[in-house]
């Protein structure tokens, strides 16, 4: 799909992120890998970014998220060690302060901190699962040399840590295996892996969904993904790409999930939860909710009135707006997935546009995680023909999503690109999100990308 040129420095006109060549970038990691590290890697592994249509901040509580894989991702150029040493380095300008070491034996809660702890943590994630993952014998002394590269805007809300997680996660279990053929069980273990890591090592409080996403999707499908017990249904994109198309905003206003504030959004959740006497919060709604199911839940916590005290210190208006927020994605997300199936008989780009919409106001209002830039570039959207638009990942920063008719496309994204600008907020980018395919192996060996000049 044609993507315009890049705007020049200084101009409000529409920037554009342009879809990766894998191969080419893969050829640069080769020779980059060679130069750092003084020999060839194993091989290539590559996983991508998620954006998510709806299921923000439900992942924890049961709901069911619906992400896809971007054809944006992060590529891990590896080769083992037997010295139980982790040699990691980025090629991000921002974050690239050479090869870091690490000890495996000392990763663990807060070590390493930034975004080696991903990497690390990834290997940490994979000593807890292998035991009970077949074929998975971690050698005694397993170390690797890793260089990184990313296509992801780094704290854009699209994953990239995730994207990170497992592309290392799937060049630790090649390394280790030999095969790169995972079934969909192994690929379940190595997402819970890397959502362990992320958990316990880096600290941050996340759900899985973002693992999931970058390690099964499939092209052209959108990941229909109960947070229950993590069983999915592959719904395809093409009603909902009919005509239309989805767009990625990175507002350049970076997100860290590690950070207090989501954390908070979730335990005021799973307090919500705790009082309404559910393990998880989707417990409370039926198979199939609806809006008088949602309200039901909502006048009971309105009846009982708790307090902090019974709210384990948690503000009690602070908890109802979360559950009110997650209650409602959960609808939402129910309400998406039946139009994806084709079971309404309804338009599903204009459907679907009202309830990403829909899903934003409850992220600015219940859930609070939105922020000044975000709500302008929805807003703006809107008013320029996008059939709906909304905050994704887990906010405080990052990306907006927009699903546009394709003959507005040029007004909407000149539109916001020219608001940015006037109200004096960084430049956005934009991406041609399009669903791709799961993290997968690049290379091995890389014979065939050796010698090979420039294209």
């Amino acid at each position: 799909m044609h993507q315009p040129h890049p705007a020049e420095p200084g101009s409000a006109a529409p920037e554009w992120v342009p879809h990766p060549d894998n191969a080419v970038i893969a050829r640069s990691g080769l020779e980059n890998f060679e130069r750092v590290f003084g020999r060839r890697p194993e091989g290539i592994w590559q996983s991508p970014g998620r954006a998510n249509l709806n299921g923000e901040h439900i992942d924890f509580l049961g709901g069911r998220c619906l992400p896809l894989a971007l054809p944006y991702g992060t590529l891990v150029a590896a080769a083992p060690r037997t010295d139980g040493l982790l040699r990691m380095r980025t090629l991000e300008p921002t974050l690239d302060e050479g090869i870091v070491e690490v000890r495996v034996e000392d990763i663990g809660p807060g070590r390493p901190e930034g975004w080696t702890g991903y990497v690390a943590g990834a290997l940490w994630g994979l000593h807890e699962v292998a035991e009970c993952t077949p074929g998975i014998s971690i050698p005694e002394g397993f170390g690797a040399d890793m260089l990184i590269r990313s296509t992801l805007p780094v704290g854009g809300g699209l994953s990239s840590s995730a994207a990170l997680e497992c592309a290392s996660i799937l060049a630790f279990a090649g390394m280790i295996t030999g095969s790169d053929e995972h079934d969909d069980a192994r690929r379940a273990a190595l997402a819970h892996a890397c959502m362990m890591a992320e958990v316990r090592v880096v600290g941050a409080n996340t759900g899985g969904l973002d693992q999931t996403a970058s390690l099964r999707s499939h092209a052209g499908q959108v990941v229909s993904l109960d947070c229950r017990d993590f069983s999915i249904t592959y719904r395809p994109a093409d009603a909902l790409l009919d005509g239309h198309r989805l767009i990625g905003v990175d507002t350049r206003t970076p997100h860290w999930l590690g950070g207090h504030e989501f954390s908070s959004r979730r335990l005021d959740a799973e307090a919500a939860a705790r009082f309404l006497g559910a393990d998880r919060l989707r417990d409370l709604l039926p198979e199939t909710p609806s809006q008088d199911d949602v309200e039901t839940v909502l006048r009971r916590w309105e009846d009982a009135a708790p307090t902090a005290e019974q709210l384990v210190g948690r503000d009690p208006g602070d908890a109802f707006r979360r559950l009110r927020h997650a209650l409602t994605e959960m609808l939402r997300s129910e309400q998406i997935d039946a139009l994806l199936a084709g079971e309404t008989g309804v338009s599903v780009p204009c459907a679907v546009g009202r309830i990403l919409t829909s899903g934003h106001a409850s992220m600015r209002d219940d859930a609070e995680a939105s922020f000044a830039a975000a709500d302008l570039i929805v807003d703006t959207a809107l008013s320029a023909g996008a059939d709906g638009a909304r905050l994704i990942g887990g906010g405080f920063g990052g990306s907006v999503l927009m699903l546009v008719p394709e003959q507005n496309v040029e007004a909407v994204t000149e539109a916001v690109a020219a608001a940015v600008v006037k109200a004096h907020l960084p430049s956005v980018r934009f991406l041609d999100i399009q669903p791709a395919d799961s993290g997968h192996l690049v290379c091995r060996d890389c014979v065939e990308l050796a010698g090979m000049g420039c294209s």
